[in-house]
């Protein structure tokens, strides 16, 4: 079982819970060993990109937990452009039954089915 560090990217005030159950999930539906290495609380500003920056750096994929304001948040447009400049594989998951956009200038996201998550790690 390969391991993958994911750093996810999510809007903190509203999808929380998005990324706790992605990550209970993945402990039991993973191909991967999935090692989180997102940030785990609120920062101030200038503290927060840098603590970003160091945690994408040192993550194999970024992925976008897609909730309904996702493309309009700054912190996940912040993180997905650092990911851009670190040359981070990223992959955009949209919960079943909802139809959120994501962020424009990434790919389409994906449905969330491990099936279809594990895929896209492995191609990452």
């Amino acid at each position: 079982m390969p391991t993958r560090r994911i750093f996810v990217s999510f809007e903190y005030d509203r999808d929380n819970d998005l990324k706790n159950n992605f990550f209970k999930q993945a402990e039991e539906e993973s191909t991967h060993r999935v090692v989180n290495s997102s940030l785990n609380r609120a920062y101030e500003t200038a503290e927060w990109k840098a603590k970003a920056r160091a945690a994408i750096r040192g993550s194999d994929v970024v992925i976008v937990l897609v909730g309904q304001d996702t493309q309009n948040a700054p912190g996940v447009l912040t993180e997905t452009d650092i990911a851009q400049q670190l040359g981070k594989p990223i992959i955009q998951v949209r919960p079943h039954g909802r139809t959120y956009t994501g962020v424009p200038h990434l790919d389409d996201p994906i449905p969330w089915r491990w099936t279809t998550i594990n895929r896209a790690l492995d191609d990452s």
